[in-house]
């Protein structure tokens, strides 16, 4: 009898050392620590002017957003009795990614423009033949270099008139700006500005026909501004809107299967990324980069992390919402 206690024992062979190693490093340390070398080799490389603006904007999306996504799979790795193994953990990661990051690479990457023109106010403006759809029209500005550091603003107007006579009137600003920024105690140092495009979304253009009426660019000698269309490739925010309410629904409800007790992170991480993409998606920057991607992550999160957190808040109001998760200390 103990002779085969002893064989039983030899059988079930120990965990590998490695694998427990691999386990841990994904756990803790490993993705985090991915997505903030991506991060820093992006930002580093973009300073250097060595990868193209939307390529560093894409490549900084994917480090957020897997820096967000460790923050959850850790704790659920960790857990003593998980609910879905690593495996499934990962897909689900993955997925998770590749959906958020998608309307980003579609506002990073429009295509090639249907038509380009300058703004230039002629005795017969051009009729540019664009097709019928939603559009960008993005406004670029080209100014003449600068003998010093001074504010330069440059302002268009201009009338869009479709094939069966509607008209619509866009106007804006665009230029350049100096700042004096400090460095440390004493020092200081000046930032160079620049905002020399913009973008104004053109829906559905009837006879597929767009003419340039009533062209005005003034503030700036020997400034010009070209305009250029876009296929619109990101969906409207309608959609944007109720696609990341659904998906926000789904993690509070993952969240709520896991633990009704744990911090709803993947609930509270899903609607800090649906701000951002609303914010990203429908910024007016016509080409955007680093900067936007930055400045939606910010905003997406203090509108996002607070609303979430209300829904939560409510939904575990409800005693019904407790038999969720059975077997799970309440």
């Amino acid at each position: 009898m103990a002779e085969a206690k002893r064989r039983a024992k030899r059988a079930v062979p120990p965990r590998n050392v490695n694998t427990l190693l691999i386990e841990e490093a994904f756990a803790t340390w490993l993705p985090p620590a991915v997505g903030a070398v991506i991060l820093g080799a992006t930002m580093l490389l973009d300073a250097l002017g060595l990868i193209a603006e939307p390529i560093a904007a894409l490549s900084a999306v994917f480090a957020l957003l897997i820096l967000g996504i460790s923050t959850a799979l850790g704790s659920l790795l960790r857990d003593a009795h998980p609910r879905l193994g690593p495996v499934a953990l990962a897909g689900v990661a993955l997925a998770w990614i590749i959906v958020f990051a998608l309307p980003f690479s579609l506002r990073l990457f429009p295509g090639p423009p249907v038509a380009t023109t300058s703004l230039e106010a002629k005795p017969a403006n051009p009729v540019l033949p664009i097709g019928e759809g939603r559009f960008d029209l993005v406004l670029d500005a080209h100014l003449p270099p600068a003998t010093e550091h001074q504010t330069r603003q440059l302002h268009y107007a201009l009338t869009l008139t479709d094939g069966a006579g509607q008209s619509q009137h866009y106007d804006g600003e665009l230029g350049d700006q100096w700042q004096t920024r400090r460095l440390g105690r004493r020092g200081t140092a000046p930032v160079h500005l620049e905002h020399l495009s913009a973008t104004h979304e053109v829906d559905y253009p009837a006879g597929g026909t767009v003419r340039l009426d009533d062209v005005a660019v003034s503030g700036i000698p020997e400034a010009s501004v070209a305009a250029s269309f876009y296929h619109r490739r990101v969906p409207g925010l309608l959609w944007l809107l109720g696609g990341g309410i659904l998906l926000g629904i789904a993690a509070l409800t993952f969240d709520l299967w896991w633990d009704p007790q744990r911090t709803p992170t993947a609930a509270l991480l899903t609607a800090t990324a649906t701000g951002a993409v609303v914010v990203f998606c429908s910024s007016a920057a016509g080409h955007p980069g680093l900067r936007q991607v930055f400045g939606s992550t910010i905003v997406g999160g203090i509108a996002g992390v607070p609303t979430i957190g209300i829904v939560a808040w409510l939904v575990r109001r409800f005693p019904a919402l407790r038999r969720i998760a059975p077997g799970r200390a309440t």
